[in-house]
């Protein structure tokens, strides 16, 4: 129900925005701002996306786990769809998420630390193993043959 919701009033928001701020600082200021925002947002997404599959592969290839990699990128790219997209409110959100301390990074990493998993230190995550994990190794054994009982 609150996805609805915020799906109906984020356009009303926008509008109200736009009458407000738009009035005060005139029509090309605000376009330009609208154009401004989402060519800034366009380079960010682009940037943002091949940067965190670079760091993703790098995080995997050094057996580090790729979750704060991931959630630093996830925020980045909708900081920058946010800023894509036209009106003074989504780009103030899009904006806020592209300060560090503000990422989504923190936020969910606090979430996951219900868990067990991930401790959060500061801004950053630092990743605890998981204390009921036992390291060790293995090896498969062929099924043993049930041996037969004999006749009688």
């Amino acid at each position: 129900m609150s996805i609805l919701l915020l799906l109906v009033l984020w356009p009303l928001i926008e509008i109200a925005g736009f009458a407000w701020i738009g009035g005060m600082i005139g029509v090309g200021p605000t376009l330009g701002f609208v154009l401004v925002s989402g060519l800034l947002g366009l380079a960010l997404l682009r940037e943002a996306g091949l940067a965190t599959l670079m760091r993703l592969r790098a995080s995997l290839e050094a057996g580090k786990t790729p979750v704060p990699v991931a959630l630093d990128g996830a925020g980045r790219i909708l900081g920058g769809l946010l800023l894509v997209v036209p009106g003074f409110f989504s780009s103030a959100i899009g904006g806020l998420l592209l300060i560090p301390p503000l990422l989504l990074t923190g936020l969910i990493a606090r979430r996951l630390q219900e868990g067990g998993s991930i401790r959060v230190v500061g801004f950053g995550t630092v990743v605890q193993p998981d204390p009921t994990v036992i390291e060790g190794e293995f090896r498969e054994l062929p099924p043993e043959r049930p041996e037969l009982s004999p006749r009688r």
